[in-house]
């Protein structure tokens, strides 16, 4: 009873006969309610021959068009950790030359921690959110603390930082240390959503995609493949106008051939 009416998660299935030592006793059958029913209706089937399919082609597509990116040409996690950030609300050509400035500046987290948060502020501008060199002037001050200037690589440890959080934990393990570890950037979401669900808000989903991100990468691929969904995303199946002509997954998505009312855009 809830707030004076009945649980609608239970369902009265019989009523025994009334017994005067113990007042009346219900038989009740817990079921699952109508929404979680469809939260778990709407997860894909994803079968060997799919996942194999996706992965082969998304990989093939990259390696025609993955993009060149400063950090993509480094394994040092602090690198790929100002990238990170700095690309959290921020378009990838604004973020390159502030990217080389920052590094210049600041060339590994004992020189950001050194450095008085203002000044850190200052050297962000014009990228916004100025909350974000903030948080990562304070990752840099606790790893130098905590871990003598060193990133952990748990995931674990990198959810501990305040300003790190699933995402970027995956992208730190995946991207500068060679882990196979899942990422659900706004990108992904919208990839793995239009071609593996295609119904209803992908952030909605978030459970189901972040399964699905860690389960289709191929073994000893994290790297790559995360890169790539990542690119997709951003140059190919895109928020609005995405390019399903040429698309390598349009014989496999669910949402093919895009149009108005299919899926919001995201």
């Amino acid at each position: 009873m809830i707030g004076g009416a009945p649980d609608p998660r239970l369902i009265l299935q019989e009523r025994a006969p009334y017994n005067a030592g113990t007042g009346l006793r219900f038989m009740i059958r817990r079921t699952t309610p109508a929404r979680s029913r469809k939260a778990v209706n709407r997860r894909p089937k994803l079968t060997r021959s799919l996942k194999r399919r996706f992965q082969l082609r998304l990989l093939k597509w990259y390696a025609a068009n993955g993009r060149d990116l400063p950090w993509r040409n480094t394994a040092d996690p602090y690198h790929i950790l100002v990238s990170e950030v700095m690309l959290q609300q921020t378009q990838v050509d604004r973020v390159i030359p502030k990217y080389h400035e920052f590094l210049d500046r600041y060339p590994s987290f004992q020189h950001l921690a050194e450095a008085p948060v203002g000044e850190v502020k200052t050297t962000w501008y014009p990228l916004g959110y100025n909350i974000r060199p903030e948080r990562l002037h304070s990752i840099a001050c606790e790893t130098v603390a905590r871990y003598g200037g060193k990133l952990p690589s748990t995931e674990e440890d990198l959810l501990s930082f305040k300003g790190i959080g699933r995402y970027t934990a995956g992208a730190i393990r995946s991207f500068a240390f060679n882990e196979d570890a899942p990422i659900l950037d706004t990108n992904v979401m919208r990839v793995l959503h239009r071609v593996f669900i295609a119904k209803g808000d992908p952030k909605a989903s978030k459970s189901i995609l972040w399964a699905l991100s860690e389960t289709l990468i191929p073994k000893g691929r994290g790297y790559d493949f995360n890169q790539a969904l990542m690119d997709f995303g951003a140059t190919c199946c895109t928020s609005r106008n995405p390019s399903c002509r040429p698309c390598p997954m349009k014989s496999i998505c669910k949402t093919y051939p895009f149009g108005a009312g299919r899926t919001k855009p995201l």
